[in-house]
């Protein structure tokens, strides 16, 4: 049954991807169309993941508190299918289309919850998890590699009202999820002595990482900003975003698909993939500053190749150390701080390009400070004995 809940949680995810890439272009492009300001990209990042610094924590236990945790994916579901449809009549009210993308990017985190409990629930095995968790990524990347230029494209051609297969997307998929609403999501055959240890671990594991992550989080929290920056004068620029985007998947695609060739072959160890993803997203923080626009595609490239490597890595990693009963709670609170520094970057940063600071500048020290996070987390994994 687990099985068949993950080709589920793999059919749902896909089409919330879709849904996702057209929020991603046609959200921010109908503000900045309406503001002509990189401050409320600034401002929609920040509702975007104002849920994610809130929410997280009460969700995660309230995720922990059930075995009937798909219950919970199908009502996130509908319910964000019914957002993607009221944001489109009132977004011209700022304040509506912030609340609105607020509740969206809230019902999801519900959703993202459940298929890292169901992927823990179902082995604790180091290539396992990478395989599993590589193996959803490899389906959504692909998935994500004609969704974002499609997406570019709706939203060039109709706006906002690109929102609507948005909300059938997600319609379809919580229907999926009907004849197993009453299936228990658990963890088999685990003594509780193990899960113990494993809590003590995971413990030490996120107090040691966390600095890392928020000083790396609000490294790459400009990224974006920067990419905008250097598309805001150029006609059609919502349509090379989605192309942009695309190639961000590419990399990303790449990435998992050698991680899942690794996991099949029991060779997809933790630590490395983790680090080296971190030093390649570090990288495209370099080529990004550069002021001109062709720099942009060597940069999404490495920035997706490097981030699918660290978040499939470290999803695995909370996986594995942290108990199920309580993992939900534990990354909501992980969660919760480390996104928070994310939309404090983009409006950091979106401020000082419009006082005019040079850009490759700030693209470098934004570089600085993720390679020093990259040294934090070399050291703290270190200390909980993972080489």
């Amino acid at each position: 049954m687990k099985r068949t809940l993950y080709r589920l949680h793999m059919l749902t995810s896909s089409l919330r991807i879709v849904g996702d890439a057209l929020e991603s272009v046609a959200l921010p492009w109908s503000l900045l169309d309406t503001t002509g300001s990189l401050v409320s990209i600034g401002g929609f990042a920040l509702f975007t993941h104002l849920p994610w610094v809130i929410l997280p924590p009460i969700l995660g236990r309230t995720l922990d508190r059930t075995t009937r945790k798909v219950r919970l994916a199908f009502l996130a579901l509908i319910l964000q299918s019914l957002l993607a449809v009221l944001i489109i009549p009132l977004s011209s009210n700022l304040w509506a289309f912030y609340l609105i993308v607020s509740g969206i990017s809230a019902l999801d985190i519900l959703h993202r919850y459940y298929g890292f409990s169901l992927v823990a629930s179902m082995t604790l095995d180091e290539s396992e998890l990478q395989g599993l968790n590589a193996a959803l990524a490899t389906l959504g990347n692909g998935v994500s590699l004609v969704a974002f230029p499609l997406a570019g494209f709706l939203a060039y051609r109709f706006g906002i009202r690109a929102m609507f297969l948005d909300a059938v997307l997600l319609l379809i998929g919580a229907l999926t999820l009907i004849p197993y609403l009453n299936v228990e999501v658990k963890r088999e055959g685990i003594a509780e002595m193990e899960e113990e240890e494993r809590l003590q671990i995971s413990q030490r594991l996120v107090v040691g990482i966390l600095a890392s992550v928020l000083l790396f989080n609000f490294a790459i929290g400009s990224f974006r900003i920067f990419v905008f920056a250097s598309l805001r004068e150029l006609t059609g620029g919502k349509v090379l975003y989605g192309l942009l985007q695309g190639l961000t998947t590419v990399g990303s695609l790449v990435a998992v698909a050698g991680l899942t060739y690794l996991a099949s072959r029991r060779l997809a160890g933790l630590k490395r993939p983790l680090i080296l993803g971190m030093l390649l997203q570090s990288t495209a923080l370099l080529i990004v500053g550069v002021p001109a626009v062709i720099a942009l595609f060597p940069a999404v490239f490495i920035l997706g190749f490097g981030g699918e490597l660290l978040n499939v890595s470290f999803n695995s990693l909370m996986q594995k150390f942290i108990p199920l009963r309580s993992l939900g709670t534990v990354r909501g609170v992980f969660d919760a701080l480390a996104t928070l520094v994310i939309p404090l970057s983009q409006l950091t940063f979106a401020w000082l390009i419009e006082k005019n600071l040079s850009r490759p500048l700030l693209s470098s020290t934004a570089f600085i400070m993720a390679v020093i996070s990259l040294a934090f987390m070399r050291f703290s994994l270190r200390e909980i004995g993972l080489d």
